[in-house]
């Protein structure tokens, strides 16, 4: 029953998301709101709850590899790899982008999603093509040491949205 309602929303968010959705591949923040969310929480936190052995991450179920735990639950099979270097990114990740910036800006995917874009290798300002990196140091509210770190998080996170 439940593979069947979250087939049935998969192929009605591919209707109305067009071709070009799927192109690289699902925008990873909403597969995981989608699928794991409701269960799992924040992939963010969920990520850091994770226990990390030797760079990989375990997930405290007789399965342990959370690769095969994903192969297990709902993601499409061949979106796994990809869910998975999100979350091991995440596990990583300080939360000080939801900490220092959500209030304002909404999360990392929602901010990526409305206001950045890829133009090849670089991710810029959606409305007029501007570099993330200027754009970050011209802020005005970001210590010039903190330029890299939300950099990072955001190029991250443009990239698991907005797919090639």
């Amino acid at each position: 029953m439940i593979r069947s309602i979250v087939a049935c929303s998969l192929v009605g968010w591919l209707l109305v998301a067009g071709p070009t959705a799927i192109a690289g591949g699902l925008d990873l923040h909403w597969l995981w709101d989608d699928r794991c969310a409701e269960c799992h929480g924040h992939a963010g936190d969920f990520a850091r709850r994770l226990e990390r052995v030797d760079g990989e991450l375990k997930v405290r179920h007789p399965i342990g590899d959370m690769r095969e735990f994903l192969r297990h639950h709902y993601p499409v099979g061949h979106e796994v790899d990809a869910l998975y270097r999100m979350l091991k990114a995440q596990a990583v990740t300080p939360p000080r982008f939801q900490a220092e910036c959500q209030p304002c800006h909404g999360s990392a995917a929602a901010f990526a999603r409305r206001r950045l874009a890829l133009r090849g290798d670089e991710v810029v300002l959606a409305a007029g093509g501007r570099p993330l990196a200027t754009a970050l140091r011209d802020h005005g509210v970001i210590d010039t040491d903190d330029v890299p770190f939300f950099r990072a998080v955001l190029e991250r996170v443009a990239r698991e949205v907005h797919r090639q």
